[in-house]
């Protein structure tokens, strides 16, 4: 029992460790940020936005059920509404926002050794070989996973149910809100 009592304290400082670690400084974010290619990841990224926006299942349904010879001047129109969201968020002050928000984030996570450990990882050439993947990385796992997501909400009645419910809580009750005088969409039954 007096070995227990004497390990106690010791076990709860090996747990308590990481909170007295070092946070990372800001050089060394700065270190991580260009061996991980950043800017360069971000620009990619951007490039991508339009044809992550046309992907998406629910641009694609609306496109399908449009008709024929009104399809490409909404596809033209969702374009120029990725491109004007790209050009909007490609600025220095957004990207400085991002940046700053970023090395916000990491400092809540990682450790000053952690973050040593990235830099000379990302620093190797497995390391770039891998940054050099991550995008197409992302693309393949993300694309599947956000599809599967959409059709589980489309599919699921919950969003109905929701706005049922929202209904519900303006409109019942004393002092309902003022445009409470139509009903809210039924769910659909499921067969």
């Amino acid at each position: 029992m007096k070995l227990k009592t004497l390990l106690l304290p010791f076990a709860a400082l090996a747990l308590c460790a990481n909170a007295f670690a070092a946070p990372p400084s800001d050089a060394s974010l700065e270190r991580l940020f260009e061996v991980q290619r950043m800017d360069a990841l971000l620009d990619q990224s951007l490039q991508r936005v339009e044809g992550i926006m046309l992907a998406n299942p629910n641009i694609q349904n609306f496109l399908k059920d449009a008709p024929a010879d009104k399809r490409p001047q909404l596809e033209a129109a969702l374009r120029n509404h990725a491109n004007r969201i790209v050009t909007e968020i490609n600025t220095p002050q957004v990207r400085a926002q991002f940046r700053k928000a970023g090395m916000d984030g990491i400092k809540t996570v990682y450790t000053q050794e952690e973050v040593d450990a990235l830099i000379g990882f990302y620093g190797t050439e497995v390391g770039q070989s891998i940054l050099d993947k991550m995008p197409r990385y992302l693309e393949a796992t993300t694309n599947p996973m956000m599809t599967i997501v959409t059709e589980k909400y489309e599919k699921s009645n919950q969003n109905e149910k929701l706005v049922r419910e929202i209904h519900q809580i303006m409109c019942g009750g004393k002092n309902p809100a003022p445009d409470c005088s139509t009903q809210p969409p039924k769910a659909a039954r499921r067969k």
